[in-house]
């Protein structure tokens, strides 16, 4: 299959005393297909991508289950309730309880709201609750746009994801500070958004890569946001101490509960012991480790003395206990539980029990599903495995079970009555040295993962929108789910293939979903993963394309070269030009003029030996913005109308609008009003017609441009 790159044609004049600051796009395909940059109104929570956010609710806080700790609690409260406190931030250890406490300070105020109204013994009133539990795959802007859509009832700018970073947080800070009555929002586990280290095994979440700009939004945080109040759950602060003092922002350190409440939660799930040795449980578990040494007491049938003074066990109270209690857990395992944990160990989102079976089995294949009921049950009782918040028939691991059982995929141990029998603390005395090869591991994972590729791709299958009638991103979750964990399953030109023939390019860039396009995108090339070449070069020029949208201009420069390298390799002269038009307009939209010029130049040379319309179409709109830059009016003008003549004679009418916007914005830059106002008018309509997502910007200046000269005069340049 032949893929063509993407050309980019902006109008960014930015026009001093008038509000024109918006980027414009037009983009080609040899498919003779443009692609357009739009996005799709975001009405509810549910019509945000699963990929990013996996709960709008908190987790279960019932008393019978979980601990209420009050003390945590009220102090937590008491932060909120400081009038120079905008932001919290719940800092500790994987398994401190950080997302449990946020839950119950989320409760406690949204009772306390319900059952009065107002603010309760001191504690804030809010008239509206925000949860976001973020998944491995979270970008910035889905997480803005699921709270500006929730704080304004489902209320999102068309072209939200158009905007710039520090733009779409503008609007969010201006939700929370105006918001009536104080909007109370929770970002559970945001250190899925801050790097890689922290977001457990993904290996397709990288540092950079579609996080967004963070250093914008940890500012907001610490401005005043009136009587709206955020707390974050991150097993670090983003902030310095410095910062958290006079910022608005303070931590907490989420560390040991009380002993009563440790003493507790031991009786409450069932161990038995005395006074004596639940203190010593307390004094050396964190409240995790807590539960899960319930969870090694009901599976191991040891009592609570033995495990902890039997000379066996002692080792299990040094150095990590969570991590020791988690291997020694994972060892007393029965075979279909262990199977369970693998299989999810393999999801990146929370997932029912067919898709477990299906990373277990292949997808296709009979079972009997009951035993893996019953053990599915088993390990919620234990907590071992955890229910996703709000739907009642999805699964997920605790992030450290799953990194242990990734690291741990093939290591099993047998219960035989004769050979190698197992030690003491359940570990096979010799274990098989292919178990722990890491090597063996990896192609074991990569097995793993098609199986969890196959199950996607029935899934897609079964729920497959047409392309013309798709409009949000949950409609091609499936497929991108697919080509995901084709590439864990070091199937790369497979996925590449797949994500090409589906167009799920000019879906995602339609949408804005540049983030969730660099994600899948770095995985499929070196040094993650292996394509043609030919491919391999139109992703670095995508790439390119987007760091820059993005205002990366270094990755995008990069990520250019290389494509030109490749491009040069291969000897691919359309895809040069298309790289070079690409480059060329983000430097002019940068500035970089002279540079922009060379690039043009470079590509006009090679349309010359290759001719193509749509790109030289393209090329004569950039070089005309280029002149306009330069003041250069008759020249830009000469440049438009031969772009827009190409472009008509193409049929292209989304191309049309914009040029023919370019040369109404150049005859109001000469000041020639009754030209300007008749073309940006028809232009209007062009694009309209053609359901232009952008082209609001051009009506919001049309209606302050009215606004300014008066209803008399624009009937008079009208006529």
């Amino acid at each position: 299959m032949i893929y063509s790159s993407l050309c980019l044609l902006q109008t960014g004049h930015r026009l001093q005393g008038w509000e024109w600051d918006k980027d414009n796009s037009m983009q080609h395909r040899a498919s003779d297909q443009h692609l357009r940059t739009a996005s799709t109104p975001l009405t509810t929570p549910a019509n945000v991508s699963r990929l990013s956010i996996h709960a709008f609710v908190p987790p279960a806080t019932d008393a019978r289950t979980t601990l209420q700790r009050v003390d945590d609690v009220n102090t937590v409260l008491r932060m909120l309730g400081e009038a120079q406190t905008s932001t919290v931030v719940l800092t500790g250890d994987g398994g401190a309880g950080k997302s449990t406490l946020a839950a119950l300070v989320y409760r406690r105020l949204q009772t306390a709201g319900i059952a009065t109204g107002a603010a309760v013994a001191a504690q804030p009133a809010f008239s509206q609750f925000v949860w976001l539990s973020l998944g491995p795959n979270a970008t910035l802007p889905d997480c803005l746009a699921a709270l500006i859509s929730t704080i304004n009832a489902g209320s999102l700018p068309t072209d939200f994801f158009l905007l710039k970073p520090d733009q779409q947080i503008a609007l969010l800070f201006y939700a929370l500070s105006r918001a009536q009555g104080g909007v109370f929002v929770v970002l559970n586990q945001f250190e899925e958004l801050l790097d890689s280290e922290t977001s457990g095994y993904n290996p397709l979440a990288s540092s950079l890569a579609g996080r967004g700009a963070m250093a914008l939004l940890l500012a907001m945080f610490q401005q005043d946001l009136g009587s709206s109040r955020v707390i974050f759950t991150s097993s670090r602060s983003p902030y310095s101490a410095q910062n958290d003092t006079g910022q608005h922002v303070r931590s907490y350190l989420v560390s040991r509960v009380s002993m009563p409440e440790g003493v507790a939660l031991l009786q409450q799930r069932g161990v038995q012991a005395n006074a004596p040795e639940l203190s010593l449980v307390w004094q050396r578990c964190d409240i995790y480790a807590i539960v899960l040494f319930c969870a090694l007491n009901a599976l191991s049938g040891f009592s609570s003395g033995y495990l902890l003074n039997s000379p066996d066990y002692q080792y299990l109270w040094n150095g990590d206990v969570t991590l020791n209690l988690i291997s020694l857990v994972y060892n007393f395992l029965n075979p279909i539980q262990r199977s369970l944990l693998r299989a999810l160990c393999l999801f990146s989102e929370p997932v029912p029990l067919d898709g477990m079976l299906a990373a277990i089995t292949g997808d296709g294949l009979q079972v009997d599903t009951l035993p893996y009921q019953r053990e599915l049950a088993t390990l919620l009782h234990l907590s071992i495995i955890q229910q996703s918040a709000g739907e009642h028939d999805s699964y997920v691991l605790h992030r450290c079970i799953r990194q242990y059982t990734v690291e741990h995929y093939l290591e099993r141990y047998d219960r035989r009555s004769g050979g190698n029998l197992d030690s003491a603390v359940g570990v096979a005395s010799q274990p098989n040295p292919m178990a722990s090869n890491p090597e063996t591991r990896d192609i074991a994972l990569a097995a793993g993962h098609m199986r969890v590729a196959a199950y996607y791709q029935r899934l897609a299958n079964s729920q497959y929108t047409p392309r013309q009638e798709r409009k949000f991103l949950r409609q091609i979750e499936p497929l991108l789910e697919v080509i995901q964990h084709l590439c864990l399953g070091w199937h790369w030109q497979q996925a590449c293939d797949l994500f090409f023939a589906e167009a799920l390019h000019d879906d995602l860039m339609q949408w804005g979903a540049w983030h969730t396009l660099i994600r899948l995108y770095t995985a499929m090339i070196p040094p993650a993963g292996i394509v043609a070449r030919y491919d391999e070069a139109l992703i670095y020029s995508h790439l390119g394309l987007l760091y820059g949208r993005l205002g990366d201009y270094q990755q995008s420069a990069r990520y250019y070269q290389q494509a030109l390298a490749t491009q040069r390799e291969i000897n691919d002269l359309h895809g040069q030009a298309v790289t070079l038009i690409n480059q060329g307009e983000l430097l002019r939209g940068a500035g970089n003029m002279q540079e922009a010029r060379a690039n043009f130049e470079q590509a006009l040379q090679i349309i010359e030996q290759k001719p193509d319309e749509r790109l030289q179409s393209v090329l004569l709109h950039n070089m005309g913005l280029l002149a306009q830059n330069a003041k250069e009016y008759p020249q830009a003008l000469q440049y438009y109308l031969h772009a827009l003549k190409l472009a008509q004679q193409l049929h292209e009418p989304y191309n049309q609008g914009i040029i023919l916007t370019n040369m109404g914005m150049l005859f109001f830059e000469q000041g020639r009003l009754p030209e300007s106002l008749s073309l940006l008018q028809y232009a209007l309509r062009i694009r309209q017609e053609a359901r232009d997502p952008t082209v609001n910007a051009l009506a919001r200046f049309l209606d302050i441009l009215a606004q300014k000269l008066g209803p008399e005069a624009i009937a008079q340049l009208q006529q």
